[in-house]
C-alpha cells in the first residue's frame, strides 16, 4: 500500500500539488481556531446562545457570497478569487480578534462566511479538474489527510500557547506591555487572543502557492456556473454590464434549484442532516470539555489533536476500502459505527469516557467525507460539478448553522446529554437515507461519466450502460 500511495503522489499534477501546499499552510491556523475560538468568546463573557448566533451569521455571510461566487470565479479565475478569499477572511478575523465587540463580531463573521463560500465553491471542482478518474479519490483523501495532520500542530499549539502567554515572564514583557492598549482585557481572554493571532500569522504564506497555480487546458476547465455559455475558470471573459451579471447570477440560482430537486438534491439533503446534527454540539465541544467536564485547555487540545490524527489516518485508510467495496456502502458502515461512541460522549459520567467516545466517534464519522465528495463529483456531469458542489455545501452549511443556533440554546437551557442524543438521531436518519437512495448506485464512475453521470436526473443513460452495482 505505501508503494501505491507513493506512485499516486508522484502522478499528481502541478496544480494539485500547489493547491495541497496552500491548504496545508492554512491548517495550523484552522487547528488553533478549532480549539480556542469558542473558548475565546466565552472568556470575553459571551454565552453559548451568542456563539450559536455567530455560527448562524457566518452562514448568512456564506449565503451572500455563494450565489455570485460561481460567476465571479468564471470571470476572474480561481487564483484571483482564492487570493480575495484569503484576504477578506484574514482581515475579518483580525478585526474580530483585536476589537471583539458584539456587533463587530457579527459583522466581521459575515466576511468570514463570504471567504469560506468562495473556497467551498472552488474546492471540489478544482480538485476534480486537477485529477483523473484513477487518482481523484486519492487526491480528495490526501487533501483531507494532509490538512488534518497539519491541523494537529495548530491544535497542540492552541493548548500550549495560552499558558505560555499567561506566564509571568511573558505577560510582563515589554512587548506585551506596549501592545496592551490594543489587546482585550482579562488575562485569560488576552492569552487566547495572542495565541490566535500568532497561529493566524502562519497562514499568510498560503497565498504564494495559489499565485503559482496554472490555468488548466480548455478541455479540463470546469465552469463553476454550470452553464454551457459560462466562461471557463481562468479565461478572459469580456466585461459584462450589471444586468448581464444579474442574469447570470439568477441563471446560477435557477440551475441550482433544478439540481436541488433531483438526485444531487437528495444527496445534499442526506448530508445536510449530518450538518444539522454536527451543529448541535461541534461548536461547543471545547466548552463541554473545559467548562462542564473540567478539563484543562491543554488536555482538550491533546484529545482534539489525537482525534484529528485519527481522522486523517482514517481518511487515508478508507480510500482503498471505498474503491473496492463502494464509496457509499463504506461510508454507511463507518458512520453507523460512530453512533454509539457519540451517545457515550454525551452521557459520559467521567472525563476519560467522554474523551474515548470523542476519539472513536470523530474518525468514524468524518473519514468517509472524502469518498462521499469524490462520489458526488464523479457522478455529476462535468459542467454541473460547480453547482453540485455549491448545492451540497450550502445545504450542509445552512443546516449546520441552524443546528448551532439550536445547540446554543439547548446547552444553556436544557441538558448537554440531550444534545448528543438528538445529534445521533439525525445522523441515523441521514445514514438511512444515504443507503436507501444511493446504496445501489455504481460507486466507480462509468467511462462516460464526464458527459453523463448517474446523479444527473436530466441525462438519460447511453445504450449499453451497465446496470448499477448491487
Amino acid at each position: 500500500m505505501p508503494a501505491e500511495y507513493l506512485a499516486q503522489l508522484r502522478g499528481l499534477s502541478r496544480n494539485a500539488r500547489l493547491y495541497l501546499i496552500s491548504n496545508v499552510l492554512q491548517a495550523v491556523s484552522a487547528g488553533a481556531l478549532t480549539v480556542l475560538y469558542t473558548l475565546y468568546l466565552a472568556a470575553l463573557g459571551y454565552d453559548a446562545r451568542f456563539i450559536g448566533l455567530v455560527v448562524l451569521v457566518g452562514t448568512i455571510g456564506g449565503g451572500i457570497g455563494i450565489v455570485p461566487a460561481g460567476p465571479l470565479v468564471d470571470r476572474f479565475g480561481w487564483r484571483a478569487m482564492l487570493v480575495f478569499s484569503d484576504i477578506i477572511g484574514a482581515v475579518a478575523l483580525l478585526v474580530q480578534l483585536v476589537y471583539p465587540r458584539r456587533e463587530v463580531i457579527l459583522v466581521t463573521t459575515i466576511g468570514v462566511g463570504i471567504s469560506l463560500a468562495i473556497v467551498l465553491v472552488v474546492n471540489s471542482p478544482l480538485l476534480a479538474a486537477t485529477s483523473g478518474p484513477r487518482d481523484r479519490t486519492f487526491l480528495f483523501g490526501l487533501n483531507t489527510a494532509l490538512t488534518l495532520l497539519v491541523t494537529v500542530a495548530g491544535e497542540l499549539l492552541a493548548g500550549f500557547l495560552p499558558g505560555w502567554f499567561r506566564s509571568p515572564g511573558v505577560a510582563g514583557s515589554g512587548l506585551l506591555q506596549a501592545l496592551s492598549p490594543w489587546l482585550v482585557p482579562g488575562a485569560q481572554a488576552r492569552a487566547y487572543e495572542l495565541a490566535l493571532l500568532v497561529t493566524g500569522a502562519t497562514a499568510l504564506p498560503s497565498i504564494i502557492p495559489v499565485l503559482l497555480l496554472r490555468q488548466p487546458p480548455p478541455a479540463a476547465r470546469p465552469t463553476v456556473a454550470g452553464d454551457a455559455a459560462a466562461y471557463p475558470i481562468g479565461t478572459s471573459a469580456p466585461a459584462l454590464h450589471a444586468s448581464a451579471w444579474s442574469a447570470r447570477a439568477w441563471s446560477f440560482v435557477g440551475e441550482a434549484r433544478t439540481i436541488a430537486r433531483g438526485a444531487i438534491g437528495r444527496f445534499s439533503l442526506s448530508q445536510a442532516l449530518i450538518g444539522l446534527g454536527a451543529g448541535l454540539f461541534a461548536p461547543f465541544v471545547s466548552l463541554y470539555f473545559v467548562n462542564q467536564l473540567h478539563a484543562s485547555v491543554g488536555y482538550f487540545s491533546v484529545v482534539s489533536s489525537a482525534a484529528t490524527v485519527l481522522i486523517a489516518g482514517g481518511a487515508l485508510v478508507i480510500v482503498p476500502v471505498a474503491n473496492r467495496l463502494g464509496k457509499v456502502r463504506t461510508s454507511v458502515v463507518a458512520q453507523l459505527a460512530s453512533l454509539p461512541p457519540l451517545v457515550a460522549l454525551g452521557l459520559a459520567p467521567t472525563l476519560p469516557v467522554a474523551a474515548a467516545g470523542y476519539l472513536v466517534h470523530a474518525p468514524l464519522m468524518n473519514a468517509p467525507t472524502p469518498p462521499l465528495q469524490a462520489f458526488l463529483m464523479e457522478h455529476s456531469p462535468e459542467e454541473r460539478r460547480g453547482l453540485a458542489s455549491g448545492v451540497y455545501n450550502v445545504s450542509w452549511q445552512v443546516a449546520n448553522a441552524i443546528g448551532a443556533a439550536i445547540g446554543g440554546i439547548l446547552f444553556d437551557q436544557v441538558s448537554h446529554g440531550s444534545v448528543f442524543l438528538v445529534a445521533a438521531a439525525l445522523y441515523s436518519i441521514s445514514i438511512l437515507l444515504l443507503a436507501l437512495w444511493f446504496g445501489r448506485v455504481e460507486s466507480t464512475p462509468h467511462p462516460l461519466a464526464a458527459k453523463r453521470a448517474p446523479l444527473d436526473d436530466h441525462a438519460p443513460p447511453p445504450p449499453g450502460d451497465p446496470p448499477a452495482d448491487g
